[in-house]
């Protein structure tokens, strides 16, 4: 508790110092956040559930594996130091990141304190200036974009008039030239967005340039080079009280420029995935009812019998489609859900099969506002893979690509203006892909279903 301790204390500190002096002025916000969960079927670990494991979440192809469940909770402070008119300074911490409760090491999570972000906010006469650890939140919607962090040098130019908006930047990944030998064998990324925004309206494009040189400076025979672009587009539009809402992403270039080929066995690769979100709503008084549907393409057959094959896959792996299903995107509690191990999750690895496979899915969604402090909240959702050659080459069987239905119900309470309360329950009826998997290894499928609740304080 010293570091925790520790830290309050200079946090006050800074408090008081800004709270004296003119030029200081400081803000604090965060949020606080306890769960409960009950997982059916899933691994059966005894510390399945936990984020530094990193193997948990569901196993929908053993009938016999053990049901979860657990407490965690994730506590974040984001302080703000506002120097002057000019300049801003951010951080996030993170206290607690899915701590369990009972599995909670003193040493490792109680004590330590995770500095997240840490970056500066400059307005200059060329427009906003941001440099540093920097949050990167979704881009656009949630659909392709995980929550997380990167050292950025961010441009926002002040010659672009509204209703556009221009950002430039540029991202080091990795660095290895600081500090050893390695020449030219940083990762680097490169970014232009242009926003178009209304009152009714919103449209973003975005280009990346990913250059990657880590495998490209070790002296092998396998050195290869890793230059990819990325484009990427969203928009959400609303007329009276229709939204329509769509995300799009393409990744395309050099998976692999090897300086060494060799005819048949290591060959120059490229990378071609693509992914796709459509969402259609109607708010009808206290009813908001619609319907979605997402594609994320998975990993073309051809790379079983081509060394020079292309790599398809947009979910999950090195190369493909920048979180082609996101961390953040959770519109099902089960086959998107942070803890459940299935197309993405916060927590735990996707599931492999899913993720090299790709996914189809289609559902409605409604809520309901009940009143001021109660909202209800139910889904049905039906998803399939785009392709299943790979796990059939894997597994040596036929493999059907139905992953399954599956059926949410939650309810929503505001206890107080800064204190939520919400339940989910979850139903997912497994499809034929999972019983086909299952059985070659003796197995049966397993149906799954999901509790939970959370409390959420934010200040």
């Amino acid at each position: 508790m010293k570091k925790i301790i520790s830290t309050v204390a200079a946090l006050g500190l800074v408090m008081g110092v800004a709270g004296t002096a003119s030029a200081l002025d400081f803000s604090m916000s965060g949020q606080y956040v306890i769960d409960g969960v009950m997982l059916n079927n899933a691994d059966g670990n005894d510390n399945s559930i936990s984020y530094n494991a990193k193997s948990g979440g569901f196993d929908p192809y053993n009938d016999d594996a053990g049901t979860d469940s657990a407490w965690l909770h994730t506590f974040i402070v984001k302080p703000q130091l506002k120097v002057n008119d000019k300049i801003t300074m951010f951080s996030e911490l993170w206290f607690a990141r899915y701590n369990v409760w009972g599995n909670q090491d003193d040493a490792a999570d109680g004590q330590t304190i995770d500095v997240y972000t840490l970056y500066m906010e400059y307005m200059s006469p060329v427009g906003k200036i941001r440099a540093g650890r920097c949050v990167v939140p979704p881009w656009g919607g949630d659909f392709m974009s995980t929550y997380q962090h990167a050292d950025r040098l961010m441009w926002w130019p002040s010659f672009v008039a509204d209703p556009f908006e221009l950002l430039v930047f540029t991202q080091k990944t990795t660095e290895n030239d600081g500090y050893n030998n390695n020449d030219d064998a940083d990762n680097d990324v490169y970014e232009i967005d242009l926003t178009y925004k209304t009152d009714k309206l919103l449209l973003l494009a975005g280009y990346d340039y990913y250059n990657y040189k880590g495998a490209s400076d070790d002296n092998a025979p396998s050195n290869y080079d890793r230059q990819q672009h990325q484009l990427r587009a969203y928009g959400v539009g609303k007329i009276a009280n229709f939204t329509i809402e769509g995300e799009w992403g393409w990744r395309f270039g050099d998976f692999a420029d090897y300086d060494t080929e060799i005819a048949g066995v290591q060959e120059d690769q490229d990378v071609d995935a693509m992914a796709l979100m459509l969402d259609a709503s109607g708010q009808f008084d206290k009813l908001d009812v619609g319907m979605m549907y997402f594609w994320a393409e998975g990993q073309d057959d051809d790379i079983l019998t081509h060394a020079d094959a292309d790599v398809t896959a947009a979910m999950g792996g090195a190369g493909t489609l920048e979180d082609g299903l996101g961390d953040d995107f959770n519109p099902y509690y089960i086959l998107t859900g942070d803890l459940t191990g299935m197309l993405n999750s916060d927590v735990f690895n996707a599931d492999p099969n899913m993720t090299t496979s790709g996914v189809n899915a289609i559902g409605v969604h409604s809520d309901f506002q009940v009143s001021d402090q109660l909202t209800l909240h139910g889904a049905i959702a039906y998803a399939w893979a785009d392709t299943t050659d790979m796990v059939e080459a894997a597994y040596g069987v036929s493999v059907d690509d139905e992953y399954g239905w599956e059926i949410d119900l939650g309810a929503k309470y505001k206890l107080l203006d800064n204190l939520t309360y919400e339940v989910h329950a979850a139903y997912f009826n497994t499809g034929d892909f999972f019983d086909d998997i299952a059985k070659t290894a003796g197995q049966d499928s397993e149906d799954l279903y999901l509790l939970s609740h959370h409390l959420t304080m934010t200040f």
